[in-house]
């Protein structure tokens, strides 16, 4: 195949590329970059979960070098926590003036320390740690929920 004919493949494969993105023909996938994937879905890759091990995760908040955020909600904070944890509901977060316990709360903690937050399912720490990111915080959302950190060795509290 000559330089022309390689030329011309390429640009009848743009344009069909082109043609079906436009008329988003069903069943059939055209290639998209990882720029126009994040494009199209900024919020996919913004706030991952960190990679830090459980065991490591555990390590650090037992000798005090990390700590740990529940961010679930009153009645599930209510109905068990993590020993070690502590109270920091979401949805306060939210709240351009959050309620004076989660003030409170916020102003112990040390902005050089990280935080892993953690809820019921790792689905709504993605939302909490812009929130404590832009606030200063230095936020490592985990993936495990609540009772696959207890099942990890993470005690709960009065247990």
């Amino acid at each position: 195949m000559n330089h022309n004919q390689s030329c011309s493949k390429r640009f009848h494969v743009m344009i069909t590329a082109c043609v079906l993105s436009v008329v988003n023909v069903s069943g059939i996938q055209t290639p998209v970059s990882a720029d126009e994937q994040q494009a199209a879905n900024p919020l996919a890759d913004a706030d991952p979960h960190t990679k830090d091990t459980l065991d490591v995760v555990l390590k650090k908040v037992k000798e005090k070098s990390a700590v740990l955020a529940d961010i679930r909600e009153q009645e599930e904070w209510n109905d068990g926590h993590l020993k070690h944890a502590f109270f920091l509901p979401l949805s306060e977060l939210k709240k351009d003036n959050p309620s004076e316990q989660v003030k409170k709360a916020l102003a112990k903690l040390d902005k050089e320390v990280p935080i892993y937050c953690h809820c019921r399912s790792g689905r709504r720490v993605l939302s909490a740690a812009p929130l404590l990111r832009k606030m200063g915080y230095d936020v490592r959302p985990l993936k495990a929920g609540f009772d696959q950190l207890r099942k990890s060795g993470f005690e709960v509290a009065g247990k």
